[in-house]
């Protein structure tokens, strides 16, 4: 897909469609950096700059199933195999076409890119894009004639003695798009909106509202039903530097320079003042014994934090809360 020349961008007055979007990244080529897509983005919404903030890669899913001379048989391995399935009326009838048949089953390696764009100051005024990349690979034979009989569909799905191929590409990779929410008309439906709301105004009153909220936390959707099957939403903050963070040690039992010296090194890494603060809040970043710690220091007259952090540390103490 051609991209459009300066002259010939458009000018949309509200969000693209999600379908036209969806096919647009579809016929982006992925490069690395992504600016192809990038430059996409910036064609169709020329309103909002989107930049590239963190790659989530190393997961992936099932793919569909070939021939043995690689004719394509199905896009959906379970589809293909409860339809086959249906048709013979017998599982044992089933496995002797597999065996003349001889399927190969692929799986789609996988990466997940977020995207963030901002349109106003406050830290959850923002679109969050998530595409995702996929290429089809040979994953393994259908049928392991080294193994178990199959017993029923599932051992076919998931088979514990897989007879593994060398996972050879099957095509160039492709762009997907996966997700797009505006994260403030979200925050209203989610279960967790007064504790994220909460984050946010802690954000701004304290020692990181200069920071570019975007550049250091992006947010995923977890929908579930309650226990009287209702659809409920969940959005879950995550550092982007969460990798690095977690290498950190923590020894609370250290001294007040050391602790200071620990805080000091947790904020290098995450990129902004206060952020140890932020990770003891939003996940597993920070120990949670680490507020009583230096509210213990403070009293005792050891002042190696801000007035403005100690304020959070002691609304924390009194109303505490995590995302």
């Amino acid at each position: 897909m051609a991209l459009m020349t300066q002259k010939a961008r458009p000018v949309p007055t509200s969000t693209p469609k999600i379908s036209d979007l969806a096919a647009g990244i579809r016929c982006v080529k992925p490069r690395p950096h992504h600016a192809p897509l990038l430059e996409y983005l910036r064609e169709v919404w020329p309103e909002m700059e989107f930049q590239h903030r963190l790659t989530r890669s190393g997961w992936y899913r099932p793919g569909g199933v070939l021939s043995s001379t690689g004719q394509e048989l199905g896009k959906d391995l379970e589809a293909w195999l409860n339809q086959s399935l249906e048709k013979v009326q017998d599982f044992d009838q089933l496995l002797v076409d597999l065996e003349v048949i001889q399927p190969l089953v692929t799986r789609y390696n996988g990466a997940t890119h977020f995207f963030t764009a901002r349109y106003a100051d406050r830290p959850e005024a923002c679109w969050q894009l998530e595409v995702e990349e996929l290429q089809e690979v040979m994953d393994r034979r259908l049928l392991n004639e080294q193994g178990d009989l199959p017993e029923d569909i599932a051992d076919l799905l998931e088979p514990l003695q897989p007879a593994l191929l060398d996972g050879q590409p099957m095509g160039a990779p492709v762009y997907q798009l996966g997700c797009l929410i505006n994260l403030h008309e979200a925050l209203a439906d989610a279960v967790n909106e007064p504790l994220l709301r909460r984050f946010f105004q802690e954000w701004q009153r304290g020692p990181a509202s200069n920071a570019d909220f975007q550049q250091f936390w992006f947010f995923q959707r977890h929908e579930s039903l309650s226990r009287y099957g209702v659809n409920q939403l969940r959005l879950q903050p995550h550092a982007i530097n969460a990798k690095q963070l977690k290498t950190l040690p923590w020894d609370l039992d250290a001294d007040a320079t050391g602790v200071s010296t620990q805080l000091r090194a947790y904020d290098k890494v995450a990129g902004y003042s206060g952020a140890w603060y932020f990770g003891l809040v939003a996940g597993n970043l920070v120990p949670r014994e680490l507020a009583s710690r230096l509210q213990e220091d403070w009293l005792s007259d050891f002042r190696y934090i801000s007035e403005n952090q100690h304020a959070l540390v002691v609304s924390w103490l009194h109303q505490p809360y995590t995302l």
